[in-house]
């Protein structure tokens, strides 16, 4: 059973591996004919504001840990900004370039372009694995036991560890500030505000539906009119109610969204007017994915230091203590992933809404 497990194991892996050469040779041969000045150089830059990066660790642990934060955030974004901007005007001025460049230049800038073609294949595996990894080394025993021997013990892997989970994050951040820029303030306040109103949609939907007693009804009405067991067709007969009322409301507040974008989308081609609101999309994307991971941190520090088992304290908890020791025995893992590497231990240890959770 081993036996034939490992050599389907070694099957997947080999055409995994297989599929990955194809695809770089594929992303090679674009880059020749694409040509480095005509492509994307955002896994060029992701590479090394990473490295810049790590030049936060010198700041000293013994500020509190959301100023901290806060300087690092601050060191990130002005970073980030210097080397995208850097890169748009140099591409700007490599392609507005008319006369003929010279041999040498442009076999270059085609050796430059396969070179990308890989780089962002690599970056991109860099990521995955920048997560992934550091998570089955500390939160998955199963995944630890079987990689332990292969690669967590491996010297190289040791000496990289600590910064896996920091090029994940920062891979993360940087491209989500590079697609606010690109987004521009009318499609990025277009996407944030269908963002705020399905979700705000969804609750109301919840409160007419349930909270309501005048248009509870139309709940009732539903589940009457469904035959069968009487519990399941009350739950069915409330579901159908809250999607009617999300459909309404959500249909209604994406026309309002739809009116303001028509208003400022044309601002957007007026040049300084497009930059700015580049800007401030990024700025707008970039706080918003940080506030995400700051929220995600926090609930995994209170379930990893015992908050849900505090919280259900004088209720019956007997049949789920197996689950609430799981939970916190995998939230456990995961903290320790997160702060295996010095910029998102920093975002763990810094986040300010732990006070959002019950002490």
């Amino acid at each position: 059973m081993l036996s034939n497990l490992l050599i389907s194991s070694q099957a997947t892996m080999g055409i995994i591996i297989g599929a990955l050469c194809v695809f770089a040779l594929a992303l090679i041969l674009y880059g020749v004919f694409r040509k480095f000045s005509q492509m994307g150089w955002l896994p060029w830059q992701i590479v090394i504001i990473f490295f810049i990066m790590m030049v936060t660790k010198a700041i000293p642990t013994t500020l509190a840990p959301t100023l901290r934060l806060g300087v690092i955030c601050a060191i990130f974004l002005i970073v980030t900004g210097l080397v995208l901007g850097a890169g748009e005007a140099i591409r700007y001025r490599m392609l507005a370039q008319v006369r003929p460049v010279n041999v040498v230049l442009r076999i270059a800038n085609r050796l430059l372009g396969a070179i990308t073609g890989v780089l962002g294949l690599a970056v991109i595996l860099g990521a995955v694995a920048g997560f992934a990894l550091p998570v089955c080394q500390y939160a998955i025993p199963p995944a630890r036991d079987i990689l332990s021997s292969i690669l967590f013990e491996n010297p190289i892997y040791q000496s990289i560890s600590g910064y896996l989970f920091d090029f994940f994050i920062i891979a993360f951040l940087v491209s989500t500030v590079n697609a606010g820029y690109h987004v521009g303030f009318g499609r990025g306040l277009l996407t944030i505000l269908m963002c705020v109103f399905a979700i705000g949609s969804f609750v109301l939907a919840i409160y007419l539906a349930v909270g309501v007693p005048a248009l509870r009804g139309m709940s009732t009405a539903f589940a009457n009119a469904i035959h069968g067991n009487r519990s399941i067709a009350v739950a069915v007969g409330y579901l159908i109610s809250i999607l009617i009322w999300f459909v309404l409301i959500f249909t209604v507040l994406s026309l309002f969204g739809w009116l303001i974008h028509l208003l400022i989308r044309r601002l957007r081609y007026i040049r300084p007017v497009g930059i700015i609101g580049g800007i401030l999309m990024a700025i707008i994307f970039f706080a918003l994915v940080v506030v995400i991971f700051c929220g995600f941190d926090a609930l995994v520090s209170w379930m990893a230091s015992g908050g849900l088992r505090h919280v259900l304290e004088g209720t019956e908890i007997g049949g789920l203590e197996g689950i609430i020791s799981t939970i916190e025995e995998y939230a456990g893992g995961i903290a320790n992933a997160i702060a295996s590497s010095p910029f998102s231990r920093a975002i763990y240890l810094g986040t300010p809404l732990t006070a959002l959770f019950p002490a």
